[in-house]
């Protein structure tokens, strides 16, 4: 039981990872520090915001599953 929590935690960890830095691995360079992209600012940052809460969210379960489970 307590490796099959291990690896649910670590697997949540890695997707919420991912899910929070998505957006800047998926910026292009050519995209960023042009006008369409400082017009498009607070747009992207509205949604990237969730995607981060989402990312943090999955981080800190995964990391207690971790530690549930390496004490059982």
């Amino acid at each position: 039981m307590d490796k099959i929590l291990n690896v649910i935690g670590i697997i949540l960890v890695m997707i919420g990872t991912v899910f929070s830095l998505w957006s800047i691995l998926s910026t292009k360079e050519k995209y960023y520090g042009t006008c369409e992209w400082f017009s498009n600012l607070s747009d992207d940052f509205k949604k990237d915001k969730k995607k981060v809460i989402i990312g943090t969210i999955l981080i800190i379960m995964g990391s207690i599953l971790q530690i549930i489970g390496l004490f059982l």
